[in-house]
C-alpha cells in the first residue's frame, strides 16, 4: 500500500514539473501568428533570449553560419558567439548578452531582433509572451488647399464675375439704348423745325 502511495506522489510530482517546465516556455507571437518552433525561448537575467534562425526565416530572412569563426551572416547583419558586438548596415550594435548556442540553435536577445530588422517587440513578463511586428507604414498626406480657398468658393467668384460682366454688358447695352433714343429725338427736333421753316418760307412766299 505504501510504495503504490509512494508511486503515485512521484508520478504526481513528476508530471506537476514537467507542466510547470512547459508553461514556463515564452511564446513567441510575428504578426500575430504563433512561432512554432523546437528550440523554445528562455529567460536569462531577465532577458528574453531567442532563436534567431527559426525567427529570422519566419520574417523571410535568409541566414548563413560560418563554422570556422562561428559566426552568423543575415543581408547586412553579422553577429559572432561570445560576441556582444554585432554589426547592422554597417554599424556596432551591442547585446545585452552575447549570442549562445543551445542544442545546436544560435540565440540572442530580443531586442537584438528590434535593432537588427526594424522590428516593433513587445514583451510581457506577466503572460511570457514576446510579439514581432512589422512597423506600421505611415499613411502619404495628401496636399490639401489652403484654408479658407476650395475649389466651390474659386467657382462662384467665377460666377460673380460673370455676372458682373452680364451686368456690364446690360449697362452698355441701356447706355446705347439711351443714345440710340437721344438721336432719335434730336432727329424728330430737326425734322420739325425743318417742317416749320418751310412753313414760314411759303407763307412768306
Amino acid at each position: 500500500m505504501k510504495t503504490k502511495l509512494i508511486v503515485v506522489l512521484t508520478l504526481s510530482l513528476f508530471l506537476l514539473s514537467a507542466g510547470i517546465a512547459m508553461a514556463a516556455n515564452p511564446a513567441i507571437f510575428i504578426n500575430g501568428n504563433e512561432l512554432v518552433t523546437e528550440n523554445p525561448a528562455y529567460v536569462e537575467n531577465e532577458t528574453l533570449m531567442v532563436p534567431l534562425r527559426a525567427i529570422f526565416e519566419a520574417l523571410n530572412q535568409e541566414v548563413q553560419w560560418n563554422a570556422e569563426d562561428r559566426s552568423v551572416t543575415s543581408g547586412n547583419i553579422w553577429l559572432q558567439i561570445g560576441n556582444n558586438v554585432a554589426i547592422v548596415n554597417g554599424e556596432s550594435v551591442t547585446l545585452e548578452i552575447p549570442p549562445t548556442i543551445v542544442n545546436d540553435r544560435t540565440f540572442v536577445p530580443l531586442n537584438f531582433i528590434a535593432v537588427s530588422l526594424d522590428k516593433e517587440v513587445l514583451w510581457d513578463a506577466t503572460l511570457l509572451r514576446a510579439d514581432i511586428n512589422d512597423k506600421p507604414v505611415p499613411s502619404e498626406e495628401g496636399t490639401q488647399p489652403e484654408e479658407g480657398t476650395t475649389e466651390d468658393e474659386g467657382t462662384a467668384e467665377d460666377e460673380g464675375t460673370a455676372q458682373e460682366d452680364e451686368g456690364t454688358t446690360e449697362e452698355d447695352e441701356g447706355t446705347n439704348e439711351n443714345e440710340d433714343t437721344n438721336e432719335d429725338e434730336d432727329t424728330n427736333e430737326d425734322e420739325g423745325n425743318e417742317e416749320l421753316d418751310t412753313e414760314e418760307e411759303t407763307a412768306v412766299e
